[in-house]
């Protein structure tokens, strides 16, 4: 009977993984760093708890040798029991220190087949397990440790490419166990390629590569390579050529003014240039300004563009209104160093208000969350940005992340057709939306320097786990209906899906369900999920109905939570009949 029980413990171990990693982080399993032993030496593994009694729990260690399965090695009780595999008993030992909320693992007399990633887990009943340790690494060898020497290498692309391939090498360790990271001013970097090491005589070469956007590299910030190995760590640094050439982008300049009481103001617009270094002047019939003047000057924050980063600047000059008179001519000039200016006049004319290119933006944003339904049933959902324009013309909608950084294939430029309401969507996660990611709807519009911009961001909040009770069912002889209802109670935060089956299969379009809107109350939510169905259906003595409920502080124990009903299981005397005579000016339209 031992050996079975170890068996499904061994299976629900391996089926446990992925479930585990997509979990809240707020109760988390760290093991001690990696080791090189010698054969024949001692080690002690611990495993330290967040948001976790160990002492309340089931505890165990599994190791994964290279290219081997996972193997199960020993277990703690959360009273004091404990069991051993084969493999280790009479070496190995584990205990816990409560004190410290540890959990440890002492081996002794270490041998080669002992060298693997070694995993800690924790279980609230030992039947399946909850939570799992990243890994730590234990190399057991007789050969000496060695670490790693690491060397940049140059960057590679065409001039014409937008993006760089950036290489770190290290050479010289051993054992092999060596691992790569990427950061960014202080920023982890993820989407790089480690390649296996590759053995020279008695020591390894390990290689690591990334692809960054040619507009990063251009910032001249220094992207490092870390090189982890049991021995140490050891980093170095991939500096950008001083020698790129700088990418000229033409502004689009726009003139305009406006006149109040005793001032008259001018407005020049440049809007997505490169670079950034640039100077904006006026003229008053092609020669300078002789009366009093007030000039202010603004420069955008630099966007992301087509391999360079882009800016916008705006000027507004304020003149007294006897220097604008019937065929005088303001100019706005764009000058850089190196190239042509570019300018962009406004003359006076009888009656004029403004001048053509000047019109007024006006859009309104919004966006929609994904459906509880989506994220709850199928773990991710859709956020949809619609965008209103009422005047002028929208150039590009994009998605930013949290950072502010555009993410890769989100872009959309509108025809030149007619705007009215335009809709673009992109894709969330399940642990994007429970962990309050934000999301930022960004906006170009034609008449605007700065983009518009609309976050979108759930409210995590505190996560309290829900109640359901099923009703006992009404009767409604007048129309021969029945319904069922269940209720949720206690729980937060507000977003909640009730789903109902029918003999475990959804239920059809035959029948009629729904779920009113959350009702808050001293902090916490309760809703009703109804089901409504004929007699004959109520009183077939074979079907079971349930109302199934989501919530995400569900989500590390049952998932969902399930009640059901059936007539042949259900004590009649229980039943509420409901007879009711409604005027007809109060039923339902």
């Amino acid at each position: 009977m031992l050996v079975f029980y170890f068996d499904i413990l061994f299976l629900t171990a391996r089926e446990t993984v992925c479930f585990v990693l997509t979990g809240a982080r707020s109760q988390t399993l760290t093991e001690s760093d990696p080791v090189v032993k010698k054969p024949g030496e001692s080690h002690t593994l611990t495993c330290t708890g967040s948001g976790i009694t160990l002492s309340s729990n089931w505890m165990a260690w599994i190791r994964q040798a290279p290219g081997k399965g996972l193997e199960w090695i020993a277990m703690h009780t959360s009273g004091s029991s404990k069991y051993y595999s084969e493999s280790v008993r009479g070496r190995f030992t584990i205990s816990r220190d409560d004190s410290r909320n540890q959990l440890l693992l002492q081996m002794n007399s270490l041998k080669m087949e002992d060298s693997a990633v070694y995993y800690s887990l924790c279980s609230n009943y030992g039947y399946g397990f909850d939570y799992w340790g990243k890994g730590t690494t234990v190399t057991v060898s007789s050969a000496t440790s060695t670490g790693p020497t690491v060397f940049p290498l140059s960057p590679c692309s065409s001039d014409s490419a937008t993006t760089f391939t950036l290489a770190c090498l290290a050479t010289g360790f051993s054992p092999a166990s060596l691992t790569f990271s990427w950061t960014k001013s202080d920023t982890a970097l993820t989407d790089f390629l480690q390649y296996p090491a590759v053995q020279r005589g008695e020591t390894y070469t390990g290689i690591s590569q990334i692809q960054v956007k040619r507009e990063d590299w251009n910032k001249l910030d220094s992207i490092k390579c870390l090189a982890s190995h049991p021995v140490g760590h050891l980093f170095t640094s991939v500096h950008p050529d001083l020698m790129n050439t700088v990418k000229y982008i033409e502004p689009t300049l726009k003139v305009c003014f406006s006149e109040e009481d005793n001032e008259v103001t001018f407005s020049c617009i440049a809007k997505d240039f490169a670079p950034k270094e640039h100077n904006i002047t006026w003229q008053k019939n092609t020669g300078e300004i002789t009366g009093k003047i007030d000039k202010i000057e603004t420069i955008s924050a630099g966007r992301a563009g087509n391999e360079t980063t882009l800016y916008s600047a705006s000027s507004f000059l304020s003149v007294e209104p006897d220097e604008w008179s019937k065929g005088t001519t303001y100019t706005c000039v764009f000058e850089r160093k190196g190239k042509d200016n570019i300018s962009k006049s406004v003359t006076y004319k009888e009656s004029t208000t403004t001048c053509d290119g000047c019109r007024e933006a006006d859009v309104e944003v919004t966006i929609e969350g994904p459906s509880i339904q989506n994220m709850s049933v199928n773990r991710k959902g859709t956020l949809t940005c619609e965008v209103k324009v009422n005047k002028g013309r929208v150039e590009k909608i994009f998605w930013e992340n949290s950072s502010g950084k555009e993410i890769a294939g989100s872009q959309l430029e509108p025809g030149k057709g007619k705007q009215s309401t335009l809709f673009h969507t992109i894709d969330i996660t399940y642990e994007e939306w429970s962990q309050g990611t934000g999301f930022f709807c960004v906006v170009e519009h034609d008449n605007m320097i700065e983009p518009l911009k609309k976050e979108y961001q759930k409210d995590i909040g505190k996560k309290t786990r829900p109640s359901v009770f099923m009703l006992p069912p009404v009767e409604h002889p007048k129309t021969e209906r029945v319904t069922l209802t269940c209720f949720v109670k206690d729980f937060s935060p507000p977003e909640v899906f009730v789903s109902w089956l029918v003999n475990d299969e959804e239920a059809g379009s035959e029948y009629d369900f729904n779920t009113t809107s959350p009702v808050e109350s001293k902090g916490s939510y309760s809703a009703y999920g109804q089901l409504t169905l004929s007699f004959d259906q109520w009183s077939d003595s074979e079907a079971v109905y349930s109302c199934v409920v989501y919530h995400e502080s569900l989500v590390n124990t049952t998932k969902a939570i399930v009640r059901s009903i059936g007539y042949r299981t259900f004590e009649k005397n229980n039943v509420v009949n409901l007879s009711m005579n409604v005027p007809d000016t109060c039923k339902a339209q």
